[in-house]
C-alpha cells in the first residue's frame, strides 16, 4: 500500500513548519523525544546525525560522480522491513540500549552512507558527470542522444554554462548553506544583545547593527531560494522522452526524494536535541556549544529541505513518477504515522486507580499577643473533629491527541464517579468544562475539545466528609486557655472547588521545558463549603499602625457558608511522565472574595437574645502546595505506559472581613490601614496523601 498524494502533501506541509517545533512526527515525535532523560551520549549521537545529514546532502549532490543508471542510486531503497532491520541494529546497542527511540533520520543516513560507499568503488568506465548537479543542469538543457555501444567511453561531461538557472544550482546550494549557518549565529548575537533590555527601549548601535545583519542575511537566503526555485522551474519543463534524459530524471528524483525524507526526519528530532543539550549545558556550561551547533544545523536543514522539496516536486514531472511513489517515501512508518496519529496512535485508553486520604483541620490562631492578632478576652471557640475521608477510586478514559496537543479530547469510558470504595465520606473529580456550564453528552465533549485545543484546563473536586463533630469550648479570657467543652454536635462538610485556567506554557513551550515547568495555569477558582463558625471582631491596638489587633467582641456559634470567587495561578514543576523516576511539585495561590451572612448578639450580656444580622464581603486567600514522586514502570519505547504518583497535598484557606479603614495623615502623605476586621480565628486546612496509578494503552 502506497501513501496517497493527500497524505504526502500533509507530510510536506507539516515539514515546512519552522525548525523550532517538531516538524515531522508532531504527536509521535513529542511522545518519542519530548521528555527523555537528557543524556550526553544520546544528544551527541543525534547531533552527529544532524551534521552528517547536512554533509551527505552536499556530498551526494556536489561531490559524487554519476552516470545514468548507476548502482549507487539504485541502492537508495528503504522499505518497512529494511527499516525494522536497521532499527534493531541500533536499538539495543549503545548509546540507545533499548531505552531511547532511534530516529528515522539515522536509518536514512545509514542507507546514504552505504550508497556513497558503492559510488566510490571502481567503475568499468569514466562517469558521465562529475556530480549530480551537472546531470540536473544537463537535464534542463537539451541532452544529446546516447552514443552507439561501439563508441569509446566518454570523459565526464563539462559543467553546463552558468547562465541557465539549472547551471547556477551548485552556487545557489552552496550559498544557501553558508547563509543559513551565518544567520543562526547572527540571530544568537541579536538574542544576546537583547537579553535583559526593557521592553520598548531603543536599540543600541551594536544591537541595531546586529539586526541589520540579520535582515541582510535573510534577504540573501531568500535570493538563494529564488535561484533554486528558478532551477526547479527549468527541471519541471525538461523533456525526458529519450534516453539518457529519462534515466537521469528518474535517478535524480530518487536521490532528491531520499535526501528530502532524511532532512524531514532530521528536522523532527532536531528541536529535542537542542532542548536536551540546553538542559545538560545548565550543569556543564561548556556543553552550550552543542546546543548552538544543533540550532545552526536545524537552520541549514530547514533551508536545504525547502530546496530539496522544490526540486523533487519539479523532477516528478519529467520522471513521470508521483512523489509518493519515490524511494524517499517507500518506508511508510513515519509518513503513515502522521495518518495513524489521526486515528490509532493518537487514541489512548487510560485506566486510573486512585487512593486518597483527606483530612480537615482548623489551625487556630494563637491567643497571645505574639502574633498580629491578640484574641485574649474571648470566651468561646470551636474545635472540629472530623474523620478523614479514605477513598479508593477508578476511572476509564478514552483520550485523543491532536497535532501538538496531547489528550485534547477526553471521553469517559467507564465510571461516572471516581469512587470504588470509601469511608468517612467520598471524593469526586471531573475535568469537563462543558458539564460545569450545563452542557451534556456530545455537546459537552465537543466543547471540551475546543477548550483543550486553546489551552483551557478545568478541574472540579468535590469532597464530602460525613462523620464529624464540632465542639464549643470555653476559653479563659485572661489566659486564653481552654476551660472545657460547653456543647457538642455532629456535622457534615461538603467542599466544592472548581479551577478554570489557561495553560501559559503553550505560549512558550521551549522555555517551559528548559525550566522543567510542566504546567502554569492562570485563571479562576470557585470554592464553597459550610461550617459552624464563631466570628471575632478585632480592632487596632494603636490606630494607624496596623501592627497588632486586639479582641473587641465575639459572635454566637452559627452555621456559615464560605463562598469565594478568586483569581490566581497554579503550577507544576517536574520533568514529565517519561523519566523513570522524577520528583514533582505543585504550587497554587489564589485571592478573591465572596458574600457572607453572619450575626452578632445585639446584647452580648444576653446569650440567645436578639441578633444583629449583617451581610458583607469576605476576603479570602487560598494556597496549595504538594510534593510528590512519579515512577514509570514500563520502558520508554513501550506504547503501554504504567505510571505511579505518590504525593502529599496541603491546601490552606484564610478568610476575613474588613469592617473599617483607618486613614492617618502625616504631612503630605496619607496612610491607610485596616481599622477593624472580623475573622474566624484561624485557617482551614485540607491535606493528605494521594497515590495515583495510571495505565495508558
Amino acid at each position: 500500500m502506497r501513501p496517497g498524494p493527500a497524505l504526502v502533501g500533509l507530510f510536506l506541509a507539516a515539514a515546512a513548519a519552522p525548525a523550532c517545533v517538531p516538524a515531522t512526527y508532531n504527536v509521535r515525535a513529542a511522545r518519542a523525544f519530548a521528555n527523555e532523560d537528557a543524556r550526553r551520549a544520546i544528544i551527541d549521537d543525534r547531533a552527529a546525525d544532524l551534521e552528517r545529514a547536512v554533509w551527505l546532502a552536499d556530498e551526494v549532490l556536489a561531490n559524487t560522480a554519476y552516470s545514468p543508471g548507476d548502482a549507487w542510486v539504485a541502492a537508495l531503497r528503504l522499505d518497512d522491513d529494511e527499516g525494522e532491520r536497521l532499527r534493531e541494529r541500533f536499538e539495543e546497542a549503545a548509546p540507545y540500549d533499548g531505552e531511547h527511540e532511534v530516529p528515522l533520520a539515522k536509518l536514512y543516513r545509514v542507507k546514504l552512507d552505504e550508497a556513497l560507499a558503492r559510488a566510490a568503488a571502481p567503475r568499468p568506465a569514466p562517469p558521465a558527470f562529475a556530480r549530480l548537479f551537472d546531470a540536473l543542469a544537463a537535464l534542463a538543457a537539451p541532452v544529446p542522444a546516447a552514443p552507439p555501444p561501439t563508441a569509446p567511453p566518454r570523459a565526464p561531461a563539462a559543467p553546463p554554462p552558468a547562465s541557465s538557472a539549472a547551471g547556477r544550482l551548485p552556487a545557489a546550494w552552496q550559498a544557501l548553506a553558508g547563509h543559513a549557518r551565518a544567520l543562526a549565529a547572527e540571530e544568537r548575537s541579536v538574542a544576546r544583545l537583547s537579553a535583559g533590555r526593557p521592553l520598548g527601549a531603543p536599540d543600541t548601535p551594536e544591537l541595531a547593527a546586529a539586526k541589520g545583519k540579520v535582515a541582510g542575511r535573510r534577504r540573501a537566503l531568500a535570493a538563494a531560494q529564488r535561484d533554486i526555485a528558478g532551477a526547479a522551474a527549468e527541471l519541471r519543463a525538461a523533456s525526458a522522452g529519450q534516453e539518457p534524459a529519462a534515466t537521469i530524471a528518474r535517478d535524480a528524483l530518487r536521490v532528491t526524494s531520499f535526501l528530502l525524507r532524511m532532512h524531514t526526519e532530521a528536522l523532527a528530532v532536531a528541536p529535542y536535541v537542542v532542548k536536551q543539550a540546553r538542559r545538560v549545558a545548565r550543569g556543564e556550561p561548556g556543553y552550550g556549544a552543542t546546543a548552538a551547533r544543533a540550532e545552526a544545523l536545524s537552520r541549514v536543514l530547514e533551508e536545504q529541505r525547502e530546496a530539496l522539496s522544490a526540486c523533487a516536486e519539479a523532477l516528478a514531472v519529467p520522471a513521470r513518477t508521483p512523489l509518493e511513489d519515490t524511494a524517499g517515501f517507500e518506508m511508510q512508518e513515519s509518513l503513515l504515522e502522521q495518518g495513524r496519529a489521526i486515528s490509532l496512535d493518537a487514541v489512548h485508553l487510560q485506566l486510573k486507580s486512585d487512593v486518597e486520604l483527606l483530612f480537615f483541620h482548623q489551625l487556630a490562631s494563637p491567643n497571645s499577643s505574639g502574633g498580629i492578632n491578640d484574641y485574649r478576652g474571648r470566651t468561646r471557640r470551636l474545635a472540629y473533629d472530623v474523620d478523614p475521608v479514605f477513598m479508593v477510586g477508578g476511572r476509564a478514559l478514552l483520550t485523543y491527541d491532536f497535532e501538538h496537543v496531547r489528550n485534547a479530547a477526553r471521553l469517559n469510558a467507564g465510571f461516572k464517579t471516581d469512587r470504588l470504595f470509601s469511608s468517612g465520606g467520598d471524593i469526586a473529580y471531573d475535568n469537563s468544562l462543558g458539564k460545569l456550564i450545563g452542557l451534556n453528552g456530545f455537546a459537552s465533549d465537543v466543547f471540551d475539545i475546543g477548550a483543550d485545543l486553546v489551552g483551557i484546563s478545568t478541574s472540579l473536586k468535590i469532597a464530602r466528609f460525613t462523620s464529624g463533630n464540632v465542639t464549643e469550648l470555653a476559653v479563659d479570657p485572661v489566659t486564653g486557655r481552654d476551660a472545657g467543652a460547653v456543647a457538642s454536635a455532629p456535622f457534615q462538610l461538603l467542599v466544592r472547588q472548581i479551577d478554570v485556567g489557561f495553560d501559559v506554557t503553550k505560549l512558550f513551550p521551549e522555555a517551559a521545558d528548559d525550566v522543567y515547568l510542566e504546567e502554569l495555569l492562570v485563571g479562576f477558582r470557585y470554592m464553597d463549603y459550610k461550617l459552624p463558625r464563631i466570628f471575632y471582631a478585632l480592632r487596632e491596638r494603636e490606630p494607624g499602625t496596623g501592627n497588632v489587633y486586639v479582641f473587641e467582641r465575639q459572635s454566637p456559634a452559627q452555621s456559615v457558608t464560605s463562598r469565594f470567587y478568586q483569581g490566581g495561578f497554579s503550577l507544576r514543576m517536574g520533568n514529565g511522565e517519561w523519566p523513570r523516576l522524577a520528583p514533582f511539585g505543585d504550587l497554587g495561590l489564589y485571592g478573591g472574595a465572596g458574600p457572607v451572612r453572619y450575626a452578632f448578639s445585639a446584647d452580648p450580656a444576653v446569650p440567645g437574645g436578639p441578633r444583629e444580622v449583617d451581610e458583607a464581603t469576605m476576603i479570602a486567600l487560598s494556597g496549595n502546595l504538594s510534593v510528590g514522586l512519579r515512577l514509570r514502570l514500563t520502558s520508554y519505547l513501550s506504547r503501554l505506559r504504567l505510571l505511579t504518583e505518590l504525593s502529599y497535598n496541603v491546601e490552606a484557606v484564610g478568610q476575613g472581613i474588613v469592617s473599617s479603614i483607618h486613614a492617618t495623615r502625616r504631612g503630605d502623605e496619607t496612610t491607610y490601614t485596616v481599622g477593624r476586621k472580623i475573622d474566624i480565628g484561624g485557617f482551614d486546612l485540607f491535606h493528605g496523601p494521594r497515590l495515583l496509578a495510571v495505565l495508558v494503552l
